[in-house]
């Protein structure tokens, strides 16, 4: 080994070391409590396993109980936005007082065939685009399905005739007539797309626009024109020269067909006359009769889903499966939309499975004693798999309780399979590394009374970082963290019982010589290599000793000093290297790392370059972490090979300059008393920079007044008489329109409920421009209400997005208060539990240094900050945490110089760090190719957390404590040794009997050596 620096080339002893001070105190009372109580655990477990595995079986079942309450939210609202917050009263406040009338579909046909693009020539103008989409009208109106509308309902025929957003349609329609320059008879309703309109006209019709709204839905009509050698970019032209002011009212609705949204990449000529568009819009809008369905934890409406699914169906998501001629459709329907979303989900539940199976092949593969039948240990393996689907089910069980599951739940099994499997590994090790002589009874309590305190910490950790993440004012992810933290409680609780118990039973498999799985077929382990029988007939004394090679006084070993325990490992290691492990080379990854990794590491150079090099790379991924972005895209949850990911990119390529609608709402007011407040409310709409002012403000009222009320009438009339005129103005057939803007509480009195200024915002890209939309017009708004002494949220601004831009605003605070807290958390415990301020703080500094590695890396793999991500981040503080304390732990009860002392803790809790690494690894890789965004970003931060960790852990933070470590804990006393070895046999003369009949077991694990060490060290 390199030579040291004058200050670590001293060699610390017992003697030397400084007296324990209040915090190792109150570290060996805390310790020394937990031990006790685990050893009393491990000796009912150990004396009546079989009794174990029942209680445990049927306290989960009590608990799966709890799963009578589970219920589901899917609801955006009510799972990212703080439910206190004022955006979501108004929210709430807007949906009761203008209810969702429909449900909203919409087809976007783009020119197919030889010699056609979207972005040149007439593009989608063209004749076989409007004949596929009066074919497309012609599938919708066809389509009927039998379905029940609620259970207790009989079934029924529905079809879009009685499905269909009904709108009443002005009287005036029917007198309207066809423009004379389309020089043909009328074979039927003629057309006007400007301001004419059909006589056939109904009062009341089914709302649909769309391209064919020139024609009035009336394809014979369009094939007139066809016919007559009229393009569609000559009727579009005509409809635009015939508008008032460029609004093209429908022949068929009497309502706006709004331009901008119902052509997409629309290219003008001279004369600013239409020659071109990328993309013609069609869509329908279905009655909303959603009510609440528990069970799926959002608004059903059966009739309309199931006949949206047969739409879909039978026009095909697919564009390749389509048999249109004419146009390549894409088309967005709200029940097939959500199934194509949540097969994002549903789709990769498979790798559920297959986690679950590459970690029993690693428990198999790390749990085996040897390569033999009787070695072998798949069925300890299983049992390690249904430790971790009883922890699962009572965190269904407990969770339900508590809060609603969510999307964002699917991840659980991943975290119990990655997590979860550590408790398992240390329980198993302890329990190989006990004297074999003894019962094994009296071996499970010691099993317990080590490894129960070293998963403690672990859990404690990941439990309070769970607990933090609970606290958070965004809903889903505090319910996810309620059902994490109880997963983790689960496991704990089952490690420490259902699966010791398990561990119990199999070292009887072994030492009756019965074959793994096959336990009624008896084999010979060809190689005994376990310290038993054989070991016990060479070397009889060793039944009768302790581990350090003193003479056991009544079946306790009684400790050896400290020089003669550090003795006798010494001596020991290298025969434990030759004769353990196995087939499994365990013991040989210790002596790498003894005698090349650990001199590698900590030579001078190598010291250098480790802490130049992680800082270096931390500066570096801090940098980037301010870079990073906040987004939470609706298409991040569509599966990448999904049709519908083509649809969305056309909507934005198109539309996507359009924004999304936006309303100004004004309640509870006297309209006569309060003239301006609508048409203030409509000023500040405007003014907004990041309103759409193209698409234009729609204000019933200013029309009202602008058309009905002049000047002086406006001061001067009576309210009476201003609420006569509103009321006669709205119900004019021409204006009935207006009427689902305005709800009247008492109308002969002017009071109104409600009443809004419809708008359109501007395109928006980033989360700081949809994060400025939405502020900066809410505060213009809420303005007006100031200036006109309002009550307070009775003037607002609120639209439908708002429910995914409230969470980007909270989202940094919120990121940094659980994550802060949870470091803090985590460094009270590391603290307690290590008991040295020095060894908890570079213990935190290593976790701190992981998280902002993950974030930089985060932002150059194209992981945004939002809720999703923030859930990742907080499971990976507890993640993390776990592979630096056991290395700092184990350095802090290590005695030489600070290189030996790492080199010891390193050879000691290497493997198993290295293991909880490979485990959780394994848990995650399958979702490499997962098609779900939780899922993928799940993916990247628990890779990033596993490298990153492993690597602080076994790299940055060894070569830390050989620069700057404090001093080793003071052991204890060889009395104090005694009186706790002799302590923890009080009550146990039975078991000491029972050792005494027992016939010895075969074992690989040594009687000293590099294993008892580590065993040891987890203390």
């Amino acid at each position: 080994m390199p030579a040291a620096p004058a200050a670590d080339s001293k060699p610390q002893s017992g003697t030397d070391a400084p007296k324990r001070g209040c915090l190792s105190r109150a570290s060996r009372c805390v310790d020394g409590t937990m031990q006790s109580g685990f050893y009393h655990l491990g000796l009912l477990v150990g004396g009546n396993p079989w009794l174990t595995i029942l209680f445990s079986v049927l306290f989960i079942g009590v608990c799966l109980a709890g799963v009578t309450q589970y219920n589901v939210e899917n609801e955006g609202e009510k799972l990212w936005v703080p439910p206190n917050s004022i955006g979501l009263k108004q929210l709430r406040s807007v949906r009761d007082l203008f209810p969702a009338s429909a449900r909203t579909s919409s087809f976007y046909f783009l020119p197919k065939g030889a010699g056609t693009s979207p972005d040149s020539g007439v593009g989608a103008l063209n004749w076989e685009v409007v004949e596929t989409m009066f074919e497309v009208e012609e599938i919708v109106r066809s389509i009927s399905v039998e379905e029940k509308y609620k259970p207790e309902d009989a079934s029924q025929t529905w079809n879009f005739a009685n499905l269909c957003q009904k709108v009443d349609v002005p009287a005036f329609l029917a007198s309207a007539q066809r423009p004379p320059e389309t020089n043909q008879a009328s074979a039927g309703p003629p057309s006007t797309p400007g301001g004419s309109f059909g006589p056939s006209a109904p009062v009341s019709t089914c709302y649909v626009t769309g391209l064919t709204d020139l024609w009035a839905g009336n394809k014979t009509l369009a094939m007139l024109d066809r016919a007559s050698g009229r393009t569609v970019v000559d009727v579009l032209n005509t409809a635009l020269r015939t508008s008032t002011n460029g609004t093209i009212l429908s022949p068929r609705t009497g309502r706006p067909i709004i331009f901008n949204t119902t052509f997409g990449g629309v290219r003008f000529g001279s004369g600013g006359n239409v020659t071109g568009a990328a993309v013609a819009l069609f869509s329908f809008q279905l009655e909303n009769r959603d009510y609440r369905d528990p069970a799926a934890g959002t608004d059903v409406d059966p009739p309309a889903e199931k006949w949206e699914l047969e739409l879909a169906s039978t026009l095909k998501v697919d564009p390749q499966e389509q048999t249109f001629t004419g146009a390549k459709l894409l088309f967005g329907i709200p029940e097939s939309d959500s199934k194509e979303r949540s097969s994002a989900i549903t789709g990769d539940i498979a790798f559920v499975g297959a986690s679950i199976m590459l970690i029993l092949v690693f428990l198999a593969v790390q749990l085996r004693v040897d390569c033999s039948c009787v070695g072998s240990r798949i069925g300890l393996a299983l049992a390690g798999g249904l430790t971790v689907g009883m922890s699962l089910g009572f965190a269904y069980g407990i969770g339900s309780l508590m809060a609603p599951y969510t999307t964002v739940h699917a991840i659980l099994p991943f975290i119990l399979a990655g997590i979860g499997v550590d408790d398992l590994f240390v329980v198993t090790n302890e329990f190989a590394l006990t004297d074999k002589t003894k019962s094994r009874r009296v071996r499970m309590a010691e099993a317990l009374k080590h490894a129960g305190p070293s998963i403690t910490v672990t859990t404690l950790t990941d439990f309070l970082a769970f607990f933090i993440g609970s606290t958070t004012v965004l809903p889903a992810f505090s319910a996810f963290c309620q059902w994490a933290g109880m997963a983790i409680l689960g496991v704990y609780l089952l490690a420490c019982t259902f699966f010791a118990a398990c561990v119990v039973i199999d070292s009887i498999r072994q030492e009756a010589g019965r074959a793994d799985i096959c336990c009624c077929v008896t084999c010979r382990d060809p190689e005994a290599t376990e310290g038993g029988a054989d070991t016990v007939a060479a070397n009889p004394a060793s039944v009768a000793t302790g581990k350090g090679g003193t003479p056991a006084v009544d079946g306790a070993a009684v400790p050896a000093s400290k020089s003669e325990v550090d003795s006798a490992d010494s001596s020991k290691s290298a025969a434990s290297t030759k004769s353990s492990g196995g087939c499994c080379g365990e013991d040989a990854t210790r002596e790498c790392i003894v005698n090349c990794y650990g001199p590698a590491i900590l030579n001078p150079f190598s010291k250098v370059a480790v802490v130049v090099a992680f800082l270096g790379f931390a500066g570096a991924t801090g940098w980037a972490s301010q870079y990073t972005s906040q987004e939470f895209r609706e298409e991040w949850f569509i599966p990448a090979a999904s049709p519908l990911q083509e649809q969305v990119q056309v909507r934005d390529k198109y539309f996507g300059e359009n924004g999304v609608p936006v309303s100004g709402y004004a309640v509870n007011f006297t309209l006569g008393n309060n003239r301006n407040l609508l048409l203030d409310v409509e000023s500040a709409m405007r003014a907004n920079k990041w309103i759409n002012t193209e698409l234009g403000v729609t204000s019933w009222y200013r029309e009202f007044v602008e058309s009905e009320i002049n000047a002086t009438e406006f001061t001067e009339l009576s309210n009476e008489e201003f609420h006569s005129r509103a009321r006669s103005w709205l119900a004019s057939p021409a204006n009935v329109r207006f009427n689902s803007s305005l709800v009247w509480g008492d109308a002969s009195k002017g009071y109104v409920r409600a009443a809004r200024v419809s708008a359109f915002y501007v395109g928006t890209s980033t989360a700081e421009q949809e994060i400025a939309a939405m502020t900066t017009l809410r505060d213009d708004v809420t303005a007006v209400e100031k200036a006109r002494g309002r009550p307070a949220d009775t003037v607002f601004a609120s639209s439908f997005v708002y429910s995914n831009w409230e969470q980007l605003v909270v989202i940094p605070s919120e990121a940094i208060q659980n994550i802060g807290l949870a470091i803090a958390a985590c460094f009270v415990v590391v603290l307690i539990f290590i008991a040295h301020p020095t060894t908890a703080i570079l213990v935190t500094l290593a976790v701190a240094l992981v998280l902002v590695d993950i974030l930089g890396v985060c932002t150059w793999w194209d992981v945004s900050l939002n809720g999703v991500s923030v859930v990742n981040l907080t499971l990976a503080i507890g993640l993390s945490v776990d592979y630096s304390a056991h290395i700092a732990h184990a350095f802090m009860h290590k005695h030489g110089t600070r290189n030996e002392r790492v080199t010891l803790a390193l050879s000691e809790m290497g493997v198993s760090v290295i293991n909880g690494g490979a485990s959780t690894f394994l848990a995650v890789v399958v979702l490499a190719a997962s098609n779900s965004y939780i899922f993928t970003v799940f993916f990247k931060v628990f890779f990033l957390s596993v490298v990153f960790g492993l690597a602080h852990g076994l790299i940055f933070l060894p070569v830390v404590l050989s620069i700057i470590g404090p001093d080793a804990h003071e052991d204890f006393t060889p009395q104090e040794e005694q009186e706790e070895a002799e302590s923890a046999t009080v009550g146990t003369a039975k078991s000491d009997a029972e050792m005494a009949r027992v016939k010895p077991a075969t074992s690989t694990a040594p009687q000293g050596g590099m294993k008892s060490l580590q065993s040891r060290s987890a203390k």
